[in-house]
């Protein structure tokens, strides 16, 4: 039984404790400023210790941390990890700015260790069989591609306006929150960012939150024109990737969160080709990603985004955001 440390008893930490449990590889402690909720943690889930200051914790005592912090207070914490070498797993994005990142990386590199950013959908069978699809050149060579999603964040957080996504110094938005995973499939299918701007508003939530609730970017992804359109005020939920190939066009749609396709076309009579359904991998997405990070900490193959790569990801994203209002 390998021991984690898991520093966030928010909503997101709260996911990781359950997709790390149910593994029945791991026995949990957590750590979280907020007494009552960490207490509250303690007595839904079976958790071995609760502690409320990261920096006093011995991380000696674990096999590895998981960050679930704010997205501010990522770099500070997963600059200690690098340096005492424990293994660890930063919630995205990386952080709110670039600075302390090349630290980190330096760090990590020094002390080879095992590190990753929680970028989930890497490690979903479905965006899995994707990658495949691509890489079996089945489209031909890569020259645009989309990424849409849409949905009303409302309805799945209608505590919206009281968390991190409300604020702009704890990585809330958008163009951080969501469109940062978008980025992240687009450098694991095609390749690093070039260049690239950024339109963003906030069209629907008005004065509740600081941040915006919707955004667009065009870039230059390894010499591919890509587009990524967020929107979290519409009523349907819409999730629609392609990509546009010299011998046909690959798209991953979902009308609902539970249902997802892979198709193919290579002609213009519109009859895509099923290359595969995937139900109801929703519920398990940081279970998922929980032996996702048990591969890296074992030394096994992975799909684990890397600190270099989410680095490229904060950097594209804060250059293009620059000017996008």
């Amino acid at each position: 039984m390998k021991g984690l440390l898991i520093v966030g008893a928010g909503g997101i930490g709260k996911k990781h404790i359950d997709g790390f449990l149910r593994t029945g590889e791991f026995s949990v402690s957590i750590c979280d400023v907020d007494t009552e909720k960490a207490e509250e943690i303690r007595k839904k889930y079976p958790v071995e210790a609760v502690y409320t200051d990261f920096y006093s914790v011995n991380l000696r005592l674990f096999d590895a941390v998981l960050i679930a912090t704010p997205a501010h207070l990522h770099i500070p914490m997963a600059i200690r990890c690098a340096e005492e070498g424990i293994p660890f797993l930063v919630e995205k994005p990386l952080s709110i700015s670039i600075e302390g990142v090349d630290k980190l990386l330096k760090i990590i590199g020094k002390n080879k260790v095992p590190s990753a950013v929680g970028f989930t959908r890497r490690s979903i069978p479905s965006f899995i069989k994707l990658k495949e699809i691509i890489d079996s050149g089945v489209t031909g060579e890569i020259k645009m591609a989309l990424f849409y999603v849409a949905q009303d964040y409302r309805k799945y957080r209608p505590d919206y306006a009281e968390i991190y996504f409300a604020k702009k110094d704890m990585g809330g938005g958008c163009v951080l929150d969501v469109i940062s995973h978008l980025i992240d499939l687009a450098l694991w299918y095609i390749g690093n960012p070039e260049e690239g701007f950024c339109i963003y508003d906030n069209l629907a939530f008005g004065k509740k939150i600081e941040t915006e609730d919707s955004a667009v970017i065009t870039g230059r992804f390894n010499r591919n024109i890509v587009n990524f359109y967020c929107n979290l005020f519409q009523k349907p939920y819409e999730v629609l990737i392609e990509f546009a190939g010299t011998k046909g066009n690959l798209r991953y749609i979902s009308e609902n969160r539970y249902i997802s396709k892979i198709l193919f076309l290579d002609n213009d009579e519109g009859r895509w080709n099923e290359m595969g359904v995937f139900e109801n991998e929703i519920k398990d997405y940081y279970l998922f990603q929980a032996r996702n990070f048990i591969n890296l900490l074992e030394g096994k193959k992975n799909t684990l985004t890397t600190i270099e790569e989410a680095a490229e990801n904060l950097r594209f994203i804060l250059e293009v955001k620059d000017g996008g209002k």
